[in-house]
């Protein structure tokens, strides 16, 4: 049996608090993070039969085999570079010193400047998120993304959505593909032919690049082909290794400029070219949000055909083109129907040719806005018949312009015509914006309703002992309740989610109104000084209000969490005071101060003070904190200067060697690194052989060209060698917990095993003690057992050792000092608890039971935690690099793997804060048996030298403190998701909404599922390695009774 009866029903009722929140939370998503509704429609040839608005001329635009309008071009090459960003594209003479991203492709500027009417090159704006996936949607389907679509750019997901492939192929047109593998997966089967490779391994710059290069020319060569779409990688891959400042992103520019140009010689006079990028980059190299540098991309058009009116040849003053612009044009540039849900306007300039006269070229740009109005008219009629509402007012506006087209626009001037259709494109497109920002109000409450009922619920629950003999009924009925609950959402295919939302709200308030008197004892108690660290804990809450809170939260956590730990320090020298007179009150603190608990609570407060300094040296910047320079921490060894490399690797290569030592030592000095039981020789070996594996890892990283280089197949092993042992030691662990050592009563002469005499703990039991005091002569028959006194962290402790290894190695080498830095400050943190809590107890209960001041800390550092690892509540701060740590980009057709390694390396804090929540409750007795001036004489007796010990005498309070611990660290993130989700739906049409306060809202959502199920999986460890101990107890006793 894996864990008791008693520590099962703690278990599930954590895991129930966990989950039902967890649905409050999704119901609230539900409502707030709507998608755009799909319409399953196709454009046909047939679309246009009966519309009667076409100009008098209409007859010499088309032909009877053609299907909307004769095609202006033959043929088309689309050359995507990713992450090409607008300046990168940009040649300015007048520039003397260049950085690595300016000035290197004067391909553009030398052709505009040439053949000025023949080519252009625009700013290309997109709509956000600027994640690949997202891109490729809109730049196919001419649609706009959603906010909640950037979740998917993991899932490669078919295109069923009409889009520009599919109309070309069912056109009869072939089209070529090559590069990026992820056509493959949104397009199946469409390409005539194709040469596609592994895409997501952003550390290979160059495999994608140099396989469409070696393609590319053979191709254009063949004439069995219309369209080829060639996807370069290496630039937006370059940036996210290195960043755009870097050398290798020059010699990756200039190679683009050079493929620019042979294709530009190559093509024949009836092709258009297209060089266009999907979104830029920030000056890290990240994108995923909408900041200037990732949403302004560039476009070029060249072809020997085109004549583009000479308005503005200069790159610099032209005005931008929106993203889903380019569908309507190349569709109508190629003689193709324009996809259903398209909401782009078409680009007029790019469809006038040299073998239009002026009159013709006026007429077939009015006659392409007059295709793309109808077309937009049809997705919007269409989409409202499926049950979407658009404003009043807007859909009123474009009825009347709709109108206004129907009767006729011939008498106008052509320009005064032109911005009729300009006028009514422009402004359905910002309806949709609207619509699919709309909320659903209903859906939000019925959220925000249940995560309060949770709430009360928990606070209910660390009001009351729910653990005792006669209300452990309570918790089969909330384990009865969740259920039923969750059981509701099964009928959503036929009932509206909200309704059953608001169903489960209400059966969880009937259960507390009925059984309220249950929740009567009074179990916490909340002295005053207790107070201050909830207020301040509180307002991490209510500073999601603002956005210019959430902007610099990094600061404020830290400085709130040196204010909690000050506050800690303090009270516990105030609490002693509390019946004696304060006068002399500074005399009295440096006689505190000087005692060995206020020298422990000092030191602890001047180390946390340090270690938050320096952590803030591995910051990520904001795009909105225009002050934050970007430090060289988050940059890879190999894109560091070469001075700077051996100084980084062995910085790192200590850091990680201390991150094993520590614990290790820690665990020797309570003795429970002695014998040769399965666990404590794991526990010895597996966490310096995974730091070694990293060391490795990180050197084999740092080689010049290692993707051509012999040792790249090997660069993959460390790594995955790293997570077996990382796993396989957590569940020999769970299985095999004791890391004690039994020396037999005969060897007892032999002397102590380890320097600290307080970690024997010969008393195992009261029988035991009673045996060992009323007879001398059985005395040899007792045994002694190193490590028993910290026999239920010391497993803890080796399972958060690799765990932390595996964060560093996910995390990079730059960052591995500041997780050093932060493993100080916890340990710091700790001791202040563990002095305070000695301090100030009445009894060992007060002990064995967490302070709320404690909980509050260990809330700050799990947030303090997150920034100082480089992260922030944006998607262009993720660490997409951390998918290809162990892997080169292969997972077969799922990408499950590199999701799971990105949200490792994001909510390492969370996972590694909730799986340690035990520790809150066991480190004062450990620390009082490792330090015994720690104690407090009024405490002083066996009960107290048996440490942890004591947890498995008395499993009643065990099961309380951990429960008590868990529920209120749970409750805390719980308050801080509600009151984020609460400000998101206050300020829903704030201008920051989505910005600032939906991704903060996306991030607090998913860190706190991860905290509700990583909880639970820590006090299941504990427990289990209590249930073991309580065996080997029993176990001891028969054997030496």
């Amino acid at each position: 049996m894996v864990l008791g009866v008693g520590n099962c029903q703690v278990f599930i009722l954590i895991l129930c608090i966990g989950e039902l929140l967890t649905v409050g939370i999704l119901l609230f998503s539900h409502g707030f993070l709507l998608t755009r509704q799909v319409v399953d429609k196709k454009s046909t040839c047939r679309d246009i039969e009966d519309l009667t608005s076409f100009p008098k001329n209409y007859s010499r635009l088309k032909h009877n085999d053609d299907c909307w309008t004769a095609p202006v071009f033959k043929k088309a090459v689309i050359l995507l570079i990713d992450a090409l960003r607008y300046d990168f594209a940009l040649y300015n003479s007048s520039i003397k010193d260049p950085k690595p991203y300016q000035n290197k492709m004067e391909v553009f500027e030398s052709t505009i400047g040439s053949l000025p009417r023949h080519a252009r090159l625009y700013p290309f704006v997109a709509d956000p998120p600027t994640t690949t996936m997202q891109r490729l949607k809109g730049l196919t389907t001419g649609s706009l993304p959603t906010f909640i679509d950037a979740s998917q750019n993991f899932a490669s997901e078919e295109i069923n959505e009409d889009n520009i492939v599919d109309q070309l192929v069912g056109c009869g047109k072939k089209i070529t593909m090559l590069g990026d593998d992820t056509w493959g997966g949104l397009f199946p089967g469409r390409f005539n032919r194709s040469f596609m490779y592994p895409s997501f391994n952003v550390m290979d710059l160059h495999t994608v690049d140099n396989g469409v290069i070696s393609h590319l020319d053979e191709e254009l060569a063949r004439d069995d082909w219309d369209v080829i779409i060639a996807h370069f990688l290496g630039v937006d891959h370059c940036g996210h290794r290195y960043g755009p400042d870097h050398p290798e992103m020059e010699e990756k520019l200039l190679q683009m400029n050079e493929m620019i140009k042979n294709v530009m010689k190559t093509i024949e006079d009836d092709t258009l070219l297209l060089v266009l990028g999907d979104h830029g980059m920030t000056k890290t190299g990240d994108h995923g949000g909408d900041s200037f540098d990732e949403v302004t991309a560039a476009l070029f058009v060249f072809s020997h055909s085109l004549d583009i009116p000479s308005r503005s040849q200069h790159p610099s003053q032209q005005l931008p083109v929106a993203q889903v612009d380019l569908i309507p044009t190349i569709a109508l540039a190629l003689g193709v129907p324009i996809p259903y849900s398209n909401l782009g306007r078409v680009i007029e300039d790019l469809l006038v040719t040299v073998n239009h006269t002026s009159e013709e070229s006026a007429l077939h740009q009015l006659f392409s806005l007059d295709l793309n109005m109808h077309q937009v008219a049809n997705y919007l009629e269409e989409y409202r018949k499926q049950g979407s509402e658009f404003p009043d007012d807007m859909w009123q506006k474009l009825e009347l312009l709709k109108g206004k087209i129907s009767e006729g626009l011939h008498e106008l001037p052509l320009d005064k015509q032109k911005q009729v259709y300009v006028e009514y494109l422009t402004l359905a497109k910002l309806m949709c914006e609207e619509v699919w920002a709309k909320f659903s109000m209903l859906g939000m409450t019925s959220g925000l309703l249940l995560m309060a009922i949770v709430i009360t619920l928990a606070c209910l629950v660390l009001s009351s002992e729910v653990m005792a003999d006669e209300e452990m009924f309570i918790v089969n009925r909330i384990f009865y309740i969740t259920l039923f609950i969750n059981a509701l959402f099964v009928f959503s295919f036929y009932i509206s989610v909200v309704i059953l939302g608001l169903v489960a709200s209400l059966v969880l308030a009937v259960f507390l109104y009925f059984y309220r008197s249950r929740f009567t004892n009074t179990f916490v108690k909340i002295d005053l000084w207790e107070v201050f660290p909830l207020l301040i804990a509180l307002s991490v809450c209510l500073g999601t209000f603002s956005n210019s809170y959430v902007i610099v939260e990094n600061y404020i956590a830290a400085f709130l969490l040196v204010s909690l730990v000050t506050v800690q320090v303090f009270s516990s020298f105030m609490k002693q005071q509390k019946k004696k007179s304060i006068y002399g009150l500074p005399n009295k603190l440096v006689k505190w101060a000087s005692n060995y608990w206020g020298l422990m609570s000092i030191s602890s407060l001047l180390v946390v003070l340090v270690c938050v300094r320096i952590s803030s040296l591995f910051w990520k910047c904001r795009e909105e904190q225009p002050w934050c320079v970007p430090g060289q921490v988050h940059t890879t060894l190999a894109g560091l200067p070469q001075v700077m490399r051996n100084w980084r690797y062995f910085t790192s290569i200590f850091s990680v060697f201390l991150l094993t030592w520590l614990p290790r030592h820690w665990l020797m000095m309570c003795g429970s690194l002695n014998g040769s039981k399965l666990g404590v020789v794991l526990v010895r070996k597996i966490p310096a052989i995974c730091s070694i594996l990293v060391a490795s890892h990180w050197a084999l990283q740092a080689v010049p060209s290692l993707q051509s280089s012999p040792l790249r197949m090997y660069v993959v092993l460390p790594p995955l060698l790293t997570y077996f042992f990382a796993v396989f030691l957590i569940a020999i662990l769970f299985f095999v917990p004791l890391l004690v050592y039994e020396v037999p009563p005969i060897k007892n002469d032999i002397g102590p095993v380890t320097e600290n005499p307080y970690t024997c703990i010969p008393q195992l039991y009261h029988s035991l003690k009673a045996k060992y005091s009323s007879d001398n002569s059985k005395r040899q028959s007792i045994p002694i057992v190193y490590g028993l006194a910290t026999a239920v962290s010391a497993p803890l402790v080796g399972a958060l050792t690799v765990l932390l290894i595996v964060v560093v190695l996910l995390a990079g080498d730059g960052v591995s000092p500041g997780i050093l830095l932060l493993v100080g400050t916890t340990v710091a943190c700790l001791c202040a608890q563990a002095a305070s809590t000695w301090m100030n107890a009445e009894s060992l209960e007060d002990v064995m039971k967490p302070s709320l001041s404690s909980m509050c800390v260990w809330f700050m550092l799990s947030l303090h935690f997150f920034y100082s690892t480089g992260h922030h509540a944006t998607f262009p701060s993720l660490h997409w690099s951390a998918a290809f740590v162990g892997f080169e980009g292969q997972w077969g057709s799922s990408n499950i793997i590199p999701a799971i390694l990105v949200g490792f390396n994001t909510f390492s804090a969370q996972i590694i804060f909730a799986f340690s929540i035990p520790l809150l409750v066991l480190c004062p007795l450990s620390f009082g048996v490792v330090f015994p001036k720690l104690r407090n004489s009024r405490l002083e007796g066996e009960d107290t030298r048996q440490g942890e010990f004591l947890f498995v005498d008395d499993r009643k309070t065990a099961a309380g403190s951990l429960l008590f611990a868990s529920v209120f660290y749970i409750l805390l993130h719980a308050v801080k998701v509600f009151f984020s989700a609460l400000s998101a739906f206050i300020l829903r049409r704030h201008l920051m909404v989505w910005k600032i306060f939906a991704p903060h809202f996306i991030f607090d959502a998913v860190s706190f599922i991860v905290t509700c199920f990583t909880v639970p999986l820590g006090v299941l460890f504990t427990l289990r390695v209590i249930d073991v101990l309580d065996m080997f107890g029993v176990y001891l006793r028969h054997k030496y009774s």
